[in-house]
Parts: C-alpha cells; sequence; structure tokens
C-alpha cells in the first residue's frame, strides 16, 4: 500500500509541475528578449491599460493611448491583448499597485501604464513597461510639461525604447520613406514619410516638366538620388534634404536606378555606347570605367552597408536575374537560377538580398546569400513590387496593387502579414527606406 501511494503522490506531483509549468508567462525567461533576425519569429503577448489621467487629461491620454497602439501594430513579434480580457487588477501605475498574477496566468509577457499628473502645458506623463514575470521595469520614461504637437514623438520616443530593449534594434521609429507618387499621366513627384504615415512631405515640385521616380536614400539619411524623365531626356536628380534638388546632365538619354554608395558615391545605369551598364559617378557626377558591364544589360544596383557587395539584375543569361558583385575582388556571380527577377535590395549587413519574382503577378521574395535559399515573403492579390530593406536589416518596404492602386506596405524578412503606409490620397510607388539625419 505504501508502495502505492508513493507511486500516486509521484504521479500527483508530477501533473501540478506540468500544471504550474503551464500556468508561467508564455517568454518567462532571465531576460525578455526576441531575435528578430533568427529564423521564423517568435511573438511576445502585451496589455496596453488604461491610463490613468487627471480631470481635464482624458482627451491628450487616450490621443497618446492612440498612438502607441498605432506604434505597435507595425511590431509583428508583438501581440496587443485588451486589457479587459484580463481580470487582473490595476489600482496604479506603479509595481506594486499592480496585481500581476492574472496577467502571468492569462500568458502576458508585457504590461504597459501611463500616468499623467498636474503640470504646465497638457501636463506631465509617465510611462513604463513591466515584464510580467519578473514585475521588473523594461522601459521607464518621463515627460514634463507637455504638449500636444509633442505627443507623437513622445509615442515613437517609448515604442522605439521598448523595441530596443526586446529585440536590440530601435531603427524603426528612427527611419524615414522615400517613394514615387504620380500626379498626372506624365508627372510624378518625390515624397518621404515616418514608417508610420508621419511627416508625409514632397520634395520636388516639378508638374508636367518631368516624372521623378525611382528615389533611393543615402546611406546617412541626408539625401535622395533619383531619376528624373524629362520630354527629350532622363537626367540625374540629387535632393540634399532641403530646398530645390540638384539636376545632373549624363551624357546619354537614359538614367536608370540612381543608388547610393556608403561613400556618399551614386551609381547609376547608363546607356553609353549603345550599351546598358552600371557606373559610379565622380565628384562632378560623371561617368568613368563601368563598374558592372555585361554581354545584356546590367541594372538596379543595391548596396550592403560596407559597400563591398553589389547586388544587380543582369539578362545576360536571356530572362533578368539578380546577380551580386563582390567590390573588392571584383567577381560576380549569379543568385537567382529561373524566372523573371528584378528591384534588388541587399540587407545593411549583406547577409539577404529582397527582390521581385514574376509568378503571374510579381511578388517578392528573400535569399539567403550563405546558403543560396529564397523564400517568398508575400502572396495574395496584386503584384508587389520594389521591395526595399529598412536600416536595421528587419523590415521590408515594397509597392502593391493588393488594394487596387499601388500603395505603400510593410513587412519583414520572416514575412509577416503587411501593413499599408499612409501616405495620403493617389497612388504610392517606388518605395527607398533610409535613416533619420543623424540617427
Amino acid at each position: 500500500m505504501s508502495r502505492l501511494c508513493s507511486v500516486i503522490f509521484c504521479i500527483g506531483a508530477l501533473f501540478a509541475a506540468c500544471l504550474f509549468a503551464s500556468l508561467r508567462p508564455a517568454m518567462a525567461q532571465d531576460a525578455l528578449a526576441v531575435d528578430i533576425h533568427g529564423p521564423g519569429q517568435a511573438r511576445m503577448n502585451l496589455v496596453l491599460t488604461q491610463p490613468f489621467a487627471g480631470s481635464g487629461q482624458d482627451g491628450p491620454a487616450r490621443k497618446l493611448q492612440d498612438l502607441i497602439n498605432k506604434n505597435l501594430a507595425f511590431m509583428p513579434f508583438l501581440q496587443v491583448v485588451p486589457q479587459s480580457q484580463i481580470l487582473g487588477q490595476i489600482g496604479g501605475p506603479q509595481a506594486d499597485q499592480i496585481d500581476f498574477k492574472p496577467f502571468g496566468l492569462a500568458r502576458i509577457d508585457v504590461l504597459v501604464t501611463s500616468n499623467w499628473t498636474p503640470g504646465g502645458n497638457l501636463g506631465n506623463i509617465e510611462l513604463r513597461a513591466f515584464e510580467v514575470y519578473s514585475q521588473k521595469v523594461l522601459v521607464g520614461k518621463g515627460f514634463d510639461a507637455v504638449t500636444d504637437a509633442q505627443l507623437p514623438d513622445i509615442a515613437d520616443r517609448f515604442c522605439m525604447e521598448l523595441m530596443l530593449k526586446l529585440t536590440g534594434q530601435g531603427g524603426f521609429f528612427n527611419s524615414q520613406l522615400a517613394f514615387s507618387k504620380p500626379t498626372g499621366p506624365k508627372s510624378s513627384e518625390i515624397w518621404v514619410v515616418r514608417p508610420t504615415g508621419r511627416g508625409l512631405t514632397k520634395v520636388t515640385s516639378y508638374g508636367d516638366l518631368g516624372m521623378a521616380i525611382s528615389p533611393a536614400w543615402s546611406f546617412d539619411g541626408g539625401k535622395i538620388a533619383f531619376t528624373l524623365i524629362g520630354s527629350r531626356s532622363h537626367y540625374l536628380g540629387i535632393w540634399s534634404g532641403g530646398g530645390k534638388p540638384a539636376v545632373h546632365t549624363m551624357p546619354c538619354t537614359s538614367v536608370v536606378s540612381p543608388r547610393f554608395l556608403p561613400d556618399g558615391r551614386v551609381a547609376v545605369a547608363l546607356n553609353l555606347h549603345s550599351e546598358s551598364a552600371i557606373y559610379i559617378l565622380n565628384s562632378a557626377f560623371q561617368p568613368g570605367s563601368p563598374a558592372v558591364k555585361t554581354n545584356g544589360i546590367a541594372v538596379s544596383p543595391s548596396f550592403d552597408a560596407s559597400g563591398r557587395y553589389m547586388a544587380y539584375v543582369s539578362d545576360e543569361a536571356g530572362s533578368p536575374n539578380i546577380y551580386l558583385k563582390d567590390m573588392s575582388t571584383g567577381a560576380s556571380r549569379r543568385l537567382t537560377k529561373s524566372g523573371y527577377n528584378t528591384n534588388p535590395s541587399i540587407s545593411p549587413d549583406g547577409t539577404l538580398v529582397t527582390y521581385t519574382k514574376q509568378l503571374g503577378v510579381q511578388k517578392v521574395f528573400v535569399m539567403d546569400l550563405a546558403t543560396g535559399a529564397e523564400q517568398q515573403i508575400t502572396s495574395g492579390g496584386g503584384s508587389d513590387e520594389n521591395p526595399s530593406f529598412s536600416p536595421d536589416g528587419y523590415f521590408i518596404a515594397f509597392s502593391s496593387t493588393r488594394g487596387g492602386q499601388p500603395k505603400i506596405y510593410i513587412t519583414t524578412r520572416h514575412g509577416a502579414p503587411p501593413i499599408m503606409v499612409p501616405t495620403g490620397d493617389g497612388a504610392a510607388k517606388m518605395p527607398s527606406w533610409g535613416p533619420l539625419p543623424g540617427k
């Protein structure tokens, strides 16, 4: 009998241990973190609690809450869970005022609180993100005498710090997109916008004089190179962060896909001597010898942050394919083996390249340059084109007609569900992703 009791006791203990383990938070560990660059994509559960606000502060508090919630929607590794789904009691914004146990049982990993107190202008704000398992503060930010105009920046700064803490990367909120917006049958302008849709600004104003297309950020985020298609020729445009862009005349009528190198020089595909080749321009924005010359066309250069590797398109094997050139050795190799492949963008660390492949309509793929393995990361209706890596190498922007007219969407290197970037009325095409200057 005693032996039977011992067996029953052991089974009961094992069951209790398993039950206890199943109730622990989803990401319980020594350091709460997500490897966004690793294989697959883990997700954390986050609750954004109702703000604690004083009299007259409810409106601004709700606005900030909405801004933070919209920012978090761009983070595919976070699943925002409504507070109403959790029975936990929150008596205040600090750890000793929160009953964390129900949130832990509901497998919530991160709890965010906001507290408004009297002060200048709208008042003072305290924002905290807690790790539920340890009940420790992951991120704490305070802002005094805030104004309504500052609320978007406060939301960005808090979400940037939270992303940095969880992933080691926070550059999404210190980055910007350039894109081309058609304004007529033969006119198009270059615009810039933050990836969350804020700061939408037109930077060219050519009207019917030409089409400004194919924008590309410099690696420091201070300049945009683009193609200006006039009535008789193509030109190279350079916008330097303000004012009217400079326009450079090339010794040919075709100027295609200009791109910056990390050292600030510009590479561009030119049709000289009846041959399409990629040239690196000198300080006077004039070509020397070709950097890439093939038996066919060579267009669409893209450089990693070291400047050692350049991805480009060539049709020397028949149909367009993606190639990679080692700029230090001069050696090139073909990456894609079949199909119609265009629009390469190499990741800043030089480990991946994203591009479009024709599958009836165009879809976005990512290739691991070490293994050659390729993965389709967009699907569904419409055509997906012109992918561009973010400065942190995690997000990818692309244009798509999945909703009708072309718009800019954001996914990740893992193929997270795309989110549309607000770009105002009309079509938006050819995105290029770069950092904010000085970031």
